[in-house]
């Protein structure tokens, strides 16, 4: 059955394309503050790109509005087509000449398009997109820095970009298509038991008390009601546990980009669910830290570093120490970590998407404000942003990394002490302290675990990244790296 046969469905895409002609609409400043920041000499963008980027965004945003008043489902139906369609050149028109980096901004189009309940489209939208990052890296492989300089050729640079396009390509047209489909079905049967549950209702309100002659006739009515019910909180849960699922699915992409990026990640769960619980047992924020609350920050903690997915990929896998651009660019991740999340889908009643951001924009703030983006200190840091950076700043000093080798956990463990009311809060200081045993348990668990796995992946990058042939776990880059406050390297 079509999606647009419903009125349900029918009145979702009346007010997606509402939302996504606001979207456009926004976009418009997008050229304008190309130009502002041009002439202050922040940035420089042609003016006559510029110009061509502001009135496609404006061309489009009128269309889709005027086309947005009508009443009339095909119209509705095409404007659908179109308004994704102008996302994506949206994002095309910025891509093809550097303005951003294409990675997984691509994607923009396809997950929005994912809020129509719409497989077909979906798959569309994402196919377009796809096709449309691969034609801009084709125009831009001719005027990059490696390219001009002589250093590669453009059918060079231009293969070894769109490798990674391919591969991001196949994460998410798997995760969109799977998820346009769930929650379509989920719908369908959510509406199908409340069909049936209006109509028992129904039915009872119509017979007349003589008709219930007998306890027993009442009792089966009501067990059914109660049948009913229940089937919905079940269909309600597994919705959840399938978001939940789509973001660890997620996060497995991530791998693409950042050669230890999945397994940090997973490690930093895990000590985050261990702090959470010492400082319960401790008597500190028994009430903040419930079960649901704990759970929520583990798989929050998966998403703490989704920014460096708008990094440049030879920033976030660069063998040595960085230079201060470099720095100044990867201090940029917990900014565009939040802009990222802001785009997902409501999960937990919206609860967990608030966490997620939070721990993803304030993870590198410290207690005595020497942390960055904003320098904030104290409570002024959400509770779970100040455990996902011990439990960050934990996992960087015991595992290898491209710029030094890992320190032991005692030493690890001396670090917290020291900064103890300086890095980190005092209790959660001495909640990592405490977990000493723990965490040495952990640490010999997950590199047996994750030992053969770790050599296979290292084998695939070094086949796509040549210069990784020089580096081994263990070995270190221990003349280029400087060490920073707190175990971290710059």
């Amino acid at each position: 059955m079509p999606v647009t046969n419903d009125s349900f469905f029918t009145e979702n895409i009346v007010n997606i394309n509402k939302r996504i002609d606001t979207i456009l609409f926004c976009a418009i400043a997008v050229p304008v503050f190309f130009v502002i920041l041009t002439y202050v000499g922040v940035w420089y963008v042609p003016t006559a790109y510029a110009l061509i980027i502001f009135a496609y965004t404006l061309a489009m945003s009128l269309i889709c509005f005027f086309m947005n008043r009508s009443s009339r489902k095909k119209v509705q139906y095409v404007s659908m087509y179109l308004g994704l369609f102008a996302i994506s050149g949206f994002v095309f028109l910025l891509g093809m000449k550097g303005v951003i980096v294409l990675t997984i901004s691509w994607a923009f189009a396809p997950f929005i398009s994912c809020l129509y309940y719409n497989r077909r489209l979906t798959r569309i939208i994402t196919i377009e997109s796809f096709v449309l990052t691969v034609i801009a890296y084709w125009l831009r492989s001719s005027g990059v820095t490696l390219v001009l300089t002589g250093i590669k050729t453009p059918a060079r640079w231009f293969l070894e970009n769109v490798s990674g396009v391919i591969v991001e390509f196949i994460f998410v047209f798997v995760v969109t298509d799977f998820l346009s489909k769930r929650t379509y079905k989920t719908f369908r049967r959510l509406m199908s038991l409340n069909s049936d549950k209006d109509g028992a209702y129904r039915r009872l309100n119509e017979k007349t008390l003589e008709q219930f002659n007998t306890n027993k006739e009442l009792q089966e009515k009501n067990e059914y009601i109660e049948k009913l019910n229940a089937e919905l909180n079940s269909r309600n849960e597994l919705l959840s546990e399938n978001q939940h699922k789509i973001v660890q699915f997620f996060v497995t992409s991530f791998g693409s980009f950042d050669l230890f990026g999945v397994t940090h990640n997973y490690h930093t769960g895990k000590y985050v669910e261990e702090i959470c619980k010492k400082l319960r047992k401790a008597g500190h924020y028994t009430e903040e830290l419930t079960d649901e609350k704990i759970q929520q920050m583990m798989l929050a903690a998966l998403l703490h570093d989704a920014g460096k997915i708008r990094v440049p990929q030879n920033i976030v896998n660069k063998l040595g120490k960085y230079t201060k651009e470099e720095y100044e660019i990867m201090k940029t991740h917990p900014m565009e970590g939040r802009k990222l999340l802001e785009g997902m889908p409501p999960i937990d009643d919206g609860s967990f998407n608030v966490m997620a951001k939070e721990m993803a924009l304030y993870h590198h703030e410290r207690w005595d404000g020497s942390g960055y983006p904003y320098g904030i200190s104290g409570d002024a840091i959400p509770l779970c942003a100040r455990i996902m950076g011990a439990a960050d700043v934990l996992d960087g000093m015991i595992s290898p990394r491209l710029y030094k080798d890992p320190v032991s956990i005692e030493e690890a463990i001396k670090v917290f002490e020291a900064e103890k009311g300086k890095l980190f809060e005092p209790c959660i200081a001495d909640a990592v302290v405490s977990l000493k045993n723990e965490i040495s348990t952990i640490d010999r668990d997950i590199k047996t675990f994750e030992g053969a796995m770790f050599d296979d992946e290292l084998a695939r990058w070094r086949k796509y990244h040549p210069e990784l042939e020089k580096w081994n776990p263990g070995s270190g880059i221990k003349s280029e790296t400087k060490k920073t406050k707190g175990g971290k390297s710059k």
